[in-house]
């Protein structure tokens, strides 16, 4: 059923947050390349850590905006035809705009790329045309499983069982999570296909987690931190040095037992039990401050909101931009390396990312190509 939707202006200010986040993340993520652990590798660190909330923010809000359009008995047929014209033409044309960037990219740097009919064909499938399309493959899982969500989350809140379905969707997101899936063999050769299918499952607590805020939104407003947010600074730090601690092992072979030989031995489960209750705070904070900027209308927070109606545009198209610079810079002698690499990438990419949805919106049909940017 369709259902007569509440505006909410905060919303737009989350998703400002969340693509603000993604932009951060893409331009810091290149502490991996990094020789090893500086001052300027933990700024980095620290920055991808923290920002690793916009996904599962963009998540919450999808989950919170969906059930507020649609409860109850869902027409599957309208629903899918709607949601697929959200999302999927404008991911098949970045899908093929970005193999062409690929291609042209091989042929430039001289290297080796495939692009055998099945290869393809395994990109479009799994968001491997670019390293940011993933994204759109859990989003589309998440249209195409939405009826059996809501049905399920009606079922449990008629019940009074929604806080029993919200802990549980998280604990089987830590299950997820902190088991590694295993890769697939398609023709000879390994492929991850088992958990590009099952992405979704890692990130249900979130989608389930915004559909109990909508329908409790009223209530959680009383609990939501006012401005007066110095308590949470502590338990935000706690949580960016974990996530730096995990970089460090991953990328850097740091040796985690030297902190505690438990937390050696467990720390995959340890981050995956903690990790989304770090991401709620983040929410809860942003909320926050968007509830707070609504409330006191500046030009900030005019240009927040625009960029939040542009988000899903400019997370199509910013992911060009961040791999431009990383290659035109360097012959400059200007990267990663550099103090002020981060802040100036990040400027000239979310101005440039912005002005390009706006010149791509006045196009005939836009809609289909960054989607709706009323």
């Amino acid at each position: 059923m369709k259902n007569k939707a509440r505006y909410f202006d905060e919303i737009n200010i989350l998703r400002a947050f969340a693509i603000l986040a993604v932009i951060s993340i893409h331009v810091s993520d290149h502490f991996k390349i990094m020789g090893g652990i500086t001052l300027l590798t933990l700024v980095y660190m620290a920055i991808d850590a923290f920002c690793h909330f916009a996904v599962p923010l963009f998540i919450c809000i999808s989950g919170f905006v969906l059930y507020n359009k649609y409860s109850g008995a869902v027409d599957v047929k309208t629903f899918y035809e709607k949601r697929m014209k959200s999302v999927l033409p404008q991911y098949l044309i970045f899908s093929t705009f970005y193999l062409g960037v690929t291609y042209a990219g091989s042929l430039v740097l001289g290297t080796s790329v495939s692009f055998d009919i099945p290869h393809i064909i395994y990109r479009y499938l799994t968001g491997g045309c670019y390293y940011h399309l993933w994204f759109f493959v859990l989003i589309i899982q998440f249209y195409l499983l939405y009826p059996a969500i809501v049905r399920i989350y009606d079922y449990c809140t008629s019940r009074g069982q929604t806080s029993a379905l919200l802990f549980a969707s998280f604990l089987i997101g830590v299950i997820y999570n902190s088991s590694p899936i295993p890769d697939v063999y398609i023709m000879g050769t390994a492929t991850p296909i088992l958990g590009v299918a099952t992405l979704f499952i890692g990130y249900l607590f979130y989608f389930i987690l915004g559909m109990v805020v909508l329908s409790r939104y009223d209530e959680v407003l009383k609990y939501v931190p006012d401005r007066s947010v110095y308590w949470m600074a502590i338990p935000l730090i706690c949580g960016t040095v974990l996530g730096i601690f995990g970089y460090a092992q991953k990328f850097f072979a740091y040796d985690l037992t030297l902190i505690h030989p438990f937390v050696g031995q467990y720390w995959q489960y340890i981050a995956a039990a903690l990790t989304p209750l770090f991401y709620v705070l983040i929410f809860a904070l942003c909320l926050s401050l968007s509830l707070h900027l609504v409330a006191n209308r500046t030009r900030n927070v005019i240009l927040l909101e625009k960029i939040g109606h542009y988000s899903f545009g400019i997370y199509l198209v910013h992911a060009s931009f961040v791999s431009l610079f990383v290659v035109v810079f360097p012959y400059a002698g200007f990267d990663w390396n550099d103090w002020l690499f981060y802040p100036v990438t990040f400027c000239l990419v979310l101005i440039l990312s912005y002005l390009s949805v706006e010149i791509l919106q006045k196009l005939p049909y836009s809609k289909y190509i960054i989607g709706t940017t009323r």
